[in-house]
């Protein structure tokens, strides 16, 4: 009765052990698996489905330390990835990297603690590229001369961001530009430009007046512009008149209507001017 209850207990444990052999095989198979394909889409930039492969063998083997560690791998080679976007300068890219695996990180669990960076680094990475993509556009417009499209940038990202200082902050120093393109204008009696500018910060005031940091001017400031810009052109297109040149006075007074439409006085000069050189074609 004792060889037989040994024979069973070795039958048994034989059992066990060929039992613990074929778990042993099938998570190295599954690790071998999902390390395999969470790679090809890494590789192909779809960190997402990289990710999702980790998440869902991790929820089916939660104890086994090596795909744990293959998981954080995986994890930190994306951050990876967002971070050269970044030094690339490409912060769309890197944005979208960083706000994957914040979107993500709940799903970290334990893991978390091995990772090499938290939860607030990455909210930090976010919002510097956020704010360094709108700057950069909004620079690009600058650069082009499109002032209008440079503030609608800021003020298109600023719904998003309502009472964020950084946001602000950046928001003002671009309008500040603008006032100093408009002043450099001036400077150079470039009326037209400086007056379409001038013009063009009046209309926008009521998004930045009450804002802070304060901007560097008021809105008597911008008038006081408008009106010099006016009178420069009022009397440049009067000495172009009284000399005969019709062409060139009707030319500079359109350019004074271009930002200031409803000025019926010069309106009536362009139509004199321009029936006069009407009359002088036709002969």
């Amino acid at each position: 009765m004792a060889k037989a209850l040994l024979k069973t207990i070795l039958v048994a444990g034989a059992i066990a052990s060929l039992f613990f052999l074929a778990c042993c095989s099938a998570n190295t198979t599954l690790i071998k698996q999902t390390s395999a394909e969470s790679g090809r889409w890494l590789a192909g930039g779809d960190f997402q489905k990289a990710l999702d492969l980790y998440k869902a063998a991790s929820k089916r083997h939660p104890r086994d330390g090596e795909l744990a560690g293959n998981y954080v791998r995986t994890i930190e080679e994306i951050k990876q990835a967002a971070d050269q976007a970044l030094g690339r300068r490409d912060y769309a890219r890197a944005g979208s990297i960083y706000r994957l695996l914040l979107d993500n990180y709940a799903d970290f669990g334990g893991l978390a603690a091995k990772i090499k960076f938290k939860k607030p680094f990455l909210e930090t990475l976010l919002k510097y590229c956020q704010v360094a993509l709108v700057d950069s556009q909004a620079r690009q417009a600058m650069k082009a001369g499109n002032y209008g499209k440079a503030l609608d940038t800021y003020q298109t990202a600023l719904k998003d961001h309502l009472g964020d200082a950084v946001w602000s902050a950046r928001y003002v120093a671009i309008i500040d530009e603008v006032k100093a393109a408009a002043d450099k204008a001036l400077g150079v009696n470039d009326f037209a430009q400086a007056g379409r500018v001038y013009v063009l910060l009046l209309k926008n005031f009521p998004s930045f007046g009450e804002r802070q940091p304060a901007v560097a001017f008021g809105k008597t400031d911008l008038a006081e512009g408008v009106a010099v810009c006016r009178d420069g052109l009022t009397k440049a297109g009067l000495e172009e008149y009284r000399k005969g040149n019709l062409a060139r006075a009707i030319a500079v007074w359109e350019d004074l209507l271009a930002f200031d439409p409803d000025n019926a006085e010069i309106k009536n000069a362009v139509d004199t001017a321009r029936t006069q050189l009407n009359k002088i074609i036709k002969k």
